[in-house]
């Protein structure tokens, strides 16, 4: 194939990516706005949501179009997590927004036995997980994890890594827009920020196969339009 067809194969496929995340995002802040009402700040969940859009470039009009929108919308949509064992170990939480839970449960099974996977009891593989806030800042000459633990002593912070590029932040899930609001007002430039899971105890290597398999099991829970996220306890060093 032509080089400029193979640039021009990648670019479409960047935009399906991106136009599938957007439509993620957008169920999601309906979603959020049915459970909680229209207002971020008396609805963290709604906030979360128009945060990680803003990140992932969808637009204040896109933004406030779904808000109002879901207001008048009649599609009931349910949050539904399945968790799973995996080989050699690996533990896996998929979170499902889905207007069919039927079709949804089929799907995720199916994607977890293509990888040997087994549905596992509620709980029995989150209690191997911590829920916790998390905020990317560039690096920048005048930054330092110093100057960032002195920003945020008011906040709840459980830890503040330094790596090659940038700082990772830790925080207590309900105070990560605190810590958001009093860097930005520090100017301290964000990345980005979400609450997310992150594993006590992670399994860095996998032979070549099973690695393989886990990367094709991601990629199709990504694809799912069902599927807002995964997390597994895989951690490539």
């Amino acid at each position: 194939m032509p080089r400029k067809h193979l640039i021009a194969n990648q670019t479409n496929k960047k935009q399906q990516a991106q136009a599938k995340m957007w439509q993620k995002l957008a169920r999601e802040i309906r979603a959020s706005v049915k459970v909680g009402g229209p207002n971020p700040e008396a609805n963290p969940r709604l906030k979360s949501a128009i945060s990680k859009a803003l990140q992932n470039n969808l637009s204040r009009e896109s933004i406030n179009k779904n808000i109002n929108g879901s207001i008048k919308d009649t599609e009931k949509l349910e949050t539904l997590e399945y968790e799973a064992y995996g080989p050699n170990g690996l533990q896996i939480i998929i979170c499902v927004l889905t207007d069919n839970p039927n079709r949804s449960a089929g799907n995720v099974r199916g994607y977890l036995n293509k990888f040997n996977a087994k549905i596992a009891k509620p709980n029995s593989v989150k209690s191997f997980f911590e829920e916790k806030g998390y905020i990317i800042v560039p690096k920048k000459s005048n930054i330092s994890v110093d100057y960032l633990l002195e920003l945020t002593m008011e906040n709840k912070v459980l830890d503040i890594l330094e790596q090659e590029d940038c700082f990772e932040i830790y925080v207590e899930p309900f105070d990560i827009y605190k810590t958001v609001d009093n860097l930005k007002n520090n100017k301290v430039e964000i990345f980005s920020s979400e609450v997310k899971f992150f594993p006590n105890e992670k399994i860095s290597e996998l032979d070549d196969k099973i690695k393989q398999k886990l990367s094709d099991f991601i990629d199709s829970c990504e694809n799912d339009d069902d599927v807002q996220w995964v997390v597994t306890n895989f951690e490539e060093n």
